[in-house]
């Protein structure tokens, strides 16, 4: 399945600093496929591929909660364009 993640960056140092360090080595059974920022990095929206929307929620709510407001929803496939 694929997660959509949209995060309101509300510490970019913080968050760039956790980005590179998370994105990198994901839990098993995770797969980020694109991260996108805005220019001035108060947004960024991530399409992520895993088993579930569980696994995304508690991971980027462990790890990102304190500097970003998180918003999750489960991309459907048969009509999302891309």
């Amino acid at each position: 399945m694929f997660v959509a993640v949209e995060h309101e960056i509300l510490d970019p140092e913080l968050f760039q600093k956790k980005a590179g360090e998370k994105l990198r080595n994901p839990p098993s059974g995770m797969h980020v496929m694109t991260a996108m920022f805005d220019r001035h990095e108060a947004v960024c929206q991530c399409i992520w591929q895993a088993e579930s929307l569980d696994i995304v929620l508690d991971f980027i709510d462990s790890e990102f909660s304190e500097c970003a407001v998180n918003r999750y929803f489960e991309v459907d496939p048969d009509i999302a364009i891309g």
